[in-house]
């Protein structure tokens, strides 16, 4: 008899309810953002008057409660206008989510993306999957067409559509996008359309042209990093609702809130921490989280961030990444004076690097202006750290430094991109 793959299922002994820890829950209630909340909810309430809300940009570095907070809004948002009962005078309110890294990364998908939502279709549209609705009905359509379809779908039915982009700086023709959804509203004569831009970079509305940038930053706000006590709080309520009674100690939740804190007040971080110290526990079929728990989650959490971080990169960033690592390994060919560090490398350097490696793979290389801008984003995830040549090193260069060791990032690169 062959043997069993799976023991009886029993209860576990950390968790009540493991989705709660997870970055997509949308909590119901949000601890330190409810000014934030209130702001967006202000900017959205025209649409229940049948007028057209502001645009909305909404940034503020990883795990700071951007997406959680608008999709928590945009849930009561929902509430109120599908509720008969509720005495506004509301049109036809539809709302869009999409994560532009997730495959969104243009404005033809994402326009694809909107008309193909569960929210606009009839119901013999819905019956068929989402798949095959995008291959039988929006198949070859070029962006213009697409353009009139969307139109006229918000148009015939004088419908409020909102957009909400998240991670809006990976768009990569970000500019034709806004002007295509602000045009909406000057050539229909009923309805109306309204984005939401999220984004971890502030410095990402500089790329935008002028145009783009009156109309998509119409109101901005920013979410600042969390401190210790609000970790701690929203750490509490999770392990309210998520953790079974006992299963940590008060002083383990300060921990986890700390160890949080000194990464840039991450909310995201602390979770995942939370979560893999459980796991640990759970594992040595014990009920209690110990302080060795989250000591050992700590370094685990830290590698599969980073890991994580590095697959999501648009493929540019990465030959970058891969550039300065591969140029620590292999050692520099620039000459250098005793007072510049051996473990870093030249801007410079790396770019001539950054165009072999990008033509070895049949990649074309992205200009000089693109390579800086990747750098800051690269420097903006904690990828690698920035400083302008100083006294010692002829003429005026950045030396970059690696935020890792350069054989773990080489290591995750060439699997994602297929170098080895």
């Amino acid at each position: 008899m062959a043997d069993k793959l799976f023991e009886p299922v029993s209860e576990r002994g950390i968790f009540k309810n493991l989705d709660v820890l997870s970055p997509h829950y949308v909590p119901e209630e949000l601890p330190h953002r409810i000014s934030e909340a209130k702001n967006i909810s202000r900017i959205l309430t025209p649409v229940l008057r049948n007028e057209k809300p502001n645009n909305i940009f909404v940034y503020g570095s990883t795990g700071t409660g951007k997406t959680s907070v608008v999709r928590h809004v945009v849930r009561e948002l929902n509430k109120i206008a599908s509720n008969p009962e509720s005495n506004v005078n509301k049109a036809l309110i539809k709302t869009v989510y999409m994560n532009c890294r997730t495959g969104y990364g243009s404005k033809y998908q994402v326009l694809v993306r909107v008309l193909t939502d569960e929210c606009l279709q009839t119901e013999e549209l819905k019956k068929r999957p989402l798949e095959d609705r995008k291959k039988k009905d929006l198949a070859g359509i070029n962006p213009t067409k697409l353009y009139e379809k969307l139109k006229d779908v918000v148009q015939e039915n004088n419908l409020s559509l909102i957009v909400i982009l998240d991670e809006i700086d990976t768009v990569k023709d970000i500019d034709d996008l806004m002007y295509t959804l602000t045009r909406i509203n000057d050539d229909i004569k009923g309805g109306r359309v309204s984005a939401i831009g999220i984004s971890n970079r502030s410095s990402f509305k500089e790329m935008l042209d002028s145009r783009s940038k009156s109309t998509l930053c119409e109101e901005e706000l920013i979410f600042k990093p969390y401190n210790a006590h609000q970790l701690e709080t929203i750490l509490k309520y999770r392990v309210e609702i998520g953790l079974n009674s006992g299963a940590i100690s008060e002083g383990n939740v300060k921990l986890v809130a700390a160890y949080a804190a000194s990464t840039n007040g991450d909310a995201r971080y602390a979770l995942k921490l939370m979560q893999k110290a459980g796991e640990l526990a759970e594992s040595d079929n014990r009920k209690s989280i110990k302080i060795e728990d989250v000591k050992a989650a700590r370094t685990k959490v830290e590698e599969d961030i980073v890991s994580e971080t590095v697959k999501n990169l648009p493929e540019h960033q990465q030959i970058v990444l891969y550039s300065i690592a591969d140029l620590l390994l292999k050692g520099s060919q620039y000459k250098r004076l005793t007072e510049v560090e051996k473990d870093v490398v030249f801007s410079g350097e790396v770019y001539d690097h950054y165009q072999k490696v990008s033509k070895s793979i049949h990649r074309d290389p992205r200009t000089i202006r693109w390579f800086r801008e990747y750098l800051n984003e690269l420097e903006v995830f904690g990828l690698i750290i920035l400083k302008s040549s100083g006294k010692g090193v002829r003429g005026n260069t950045t030396l970059i430094k690696l935020g890792r060791k350069p054989e773990e990032i080489r290591d995750i690169v060439e699997i994602t991109l297929g170098l080895k």
